[in-house]
């Protein structure tokens, strides 16, 4: 039977940022071997991670090949397309091994890229300084919180 198992969620980072984290993420698995370091523009990453060991297809560790192709969308977002299939042509039980793989492996890299996502949306929106005591604040705030002081 021929499973491909494909998850995908937009993500408020560029793309060359989403490439660079899903590389590192990648890079930082079990048994994973990259077969495209970098495309120009970043527009997927290819890999084979997992090792024939494992003793079931609900393994997240069970061997599969993945592609990660990334989509580049209005407002600075990114849609992530999460494709794997299994290398073993014995596979029993399709929704446990999706299920086995999202929550053991999948989950882990959108999990980090909304993380990044939200560290880099909160520090854009401190861009102001307070001129009196040197508080970082957000742009739309009146008055600073740390000093009390109005702000122009």
């Amino acid at each position: 039977m021929n499973v491909n198992v494909i998850y995908e969620e937009n993500i408020q980072l560029n793309l060359e940022k989403t490439h660079e984290i899903a590389l590192q993420w990648l890079n930082g698995t079990h048994k994973v071997k990259i077969n495209n370091k970098k495309s120009n523009p970043p527009r997927f990453i290819e890999a084979k991670q997992g090792t024939m060991m494992a003793n079931s297809g609900h393994d997240p560790n069970w061997k599969k090949k993945i592609r990660i192709n990334l989509f580049e969308l209005e407002g600075n977002q990114t849609l992530v397309r999460v494709e794997a299939t299994p290398l073993s042509r014995n596979v029993l039980r399709v929704e446990k091994l999706k299920r086995s793989w999202y929550d053991g492996l999948f989950s882990h890299l959108f999990t980090l890229l909304h993380s990044v996502s939200s560290q880099t949306s909160y520090k854009k929106s401190l861009t102001r300084v307070c001129q009196f005591c040197g508080s970082k604040i957000e742009d739309d705030i009146t008055t600073c919180p740390s000093c009390g002081t109005f702000l122009e």
